[in-house]
């Protein structure tokens, strides 16, 4: 039987929260296996910084010639974690910084329920439970609600959906349900992947493994304009429900879309809300419903070399 685990690490041109973030995983009280850190083409000082940590033996890097998104880097680093023969795999990206024990406490609730398959930590922003990282799927539309922050004050608690900031996944599981779809890029991939891990088990959210996640909150206006990772947004999610759903949970997920999404920027423009066309916001838009009709659901298998440094 396996035993241990591996970390995987995602980091892209954000080299003083990897520097903090791989201190975090290199204290943990149950120490990894492996430490895989997965450089999505990083332009600023990360390539110096993983170049000193090749000399430590548990410390591997995957250097990716182009950027693949958050989605693709998982897949390349748990792909190389399953040759490594662990129990299970803790995946972050470089602002999710776990707490000293964040693995023992998963480990040590891993063998008091053996009925799941996959674990979870909390996830704190800014000294507060940030709930949006553990949901809960509604009846239809495979749509979601947060966790309430009250239901942290348990031991444990289960969910459905746990996004890749601090979702550990056991790896015999990994090789019944395949990687994440790399193609997603970013947005929605631990979405769908946790709807796979759901065929076999829900999320053991461990509320005393805490992990402190550094992203900023963004000010934005009101109304939202869009930016770029809309797109993948828009178009993973229907790509999902049309994976993993029904006819009526794609029907659902078209009306809120429709009625938050289509509706909203159309009437924006007619008004010109801030004195502005949202021609953009509609654009996109319409380029994310064209690209999920014409796109396949992708196997979760990556064929590419693994490029190891």
């Amino acid at each position: 039987m396996p035993e241990g685990y591996a970390i995987v690490i995602v980091t892209y041109n954000r080299v003083q929260l990897l520097r903090e973030c791989v201190a975090h995983a290199e204290a943990q009280t149950s120490r990894p296996d492996s430490i895989i850190i997965v450089d999505n083409a990083s332009t600023d000082d990360t390539r110096a910084y993983l170049e000193e940590l090749e000399k430590e033996s548990n410390i591997e890097v995957i250097s990716l010639p182009q950027n693949i998104g958050g989605a693709g880097g998982f897949v390349k680093g748990m792909e190389y974690a399953l040759r490594k023969n662990v129990a299970c795999i803790l995946l972050i990206d470089d602002d999710a910084m776990i707490g000293k024990d964040y693995m023992e406490k998963i480990l040590a609730a891993r063998e008091r329920h053996p009925q799941y398959r996959a674990w979870a930590g909390a996830v704190e922003k800014e000294g507060r439970i940030d709930t949006f990282h553990r949901r809960t799927l509604l009846k239809a539309g495979l749509l979601s609600r947060n966790v309430e922050e009250k239901d942290y004050g348990q031991d444990w608690f289960a969910c459905d959906i746990a996004s890749f900031c601090g979702m550990v996944v056991d790896t015999g599981l990994v090789r019944e349900i395949g990687l994440p779809h790399a193609g997603y890029f970013i947005c929605y991939d631990d979405t769908e992947y946790s709807l796979r891990v759901r065929r076999y088990s829900r999320f053991l959210v461990v509320t005393d493994a805490v992990l402190n996640h550094r992203s900023k909150a963004q000010v934005q206006n009101h109304p939202r304009r869009y930016d770029w990772k809309d797109y993948y947004a828009i178009r993973n999610r229907l790509l999902m429900v049309k994976e993993h759903g029904t006819v009526v949970d794609e029907v659902v997920n078209f009306l809120d879309i429709f009625v938050h999404v289509i509706f909203r920027n159309w009437l924006f423009g007619l008004i010109r809300r801030d004195h502005y066309d949202w021609k953009y916001e509609r654009g996109l838009v319409r380029a994310a419903l064209r690209d999920s009709g014409k796109a396949k659901p992708v196997t979760g298998k990556v064929s590419e070399r693994v490029y190891v440094k």
